[in-house]
């Protein structure tokens, strides 16, 4: 899926959720992940770096 249509995917979570009354815990998930396909778009986040950031916050393995 490309970036852009998974910024709209997630939006489109987002404002269900929002509608369902989910808790802000679910919704933030879903403004995450719009953010971050946005941030693929404009250059500012790239799928290396939210793995940089997964693995240097989280030792896996121990």
């Amino acid at each position: 899926m490309h970036a852009l249509e998974k910024a709209l995917a997630s939006m489109n979570s987002f404002t269900e959720g929002v509608d369902k009354k989910l808790s802000p815990e679910f919704l933030s998930v879903e403004l995450r992940e719009a953010l971050d396909a946005l941030g693929e778009i404009t250059g500012i986040t790239t799928p290396d770096d939210i793995l940089n950031k997964i693995f240097s916050d989280f030792c896996i393995g121990k």
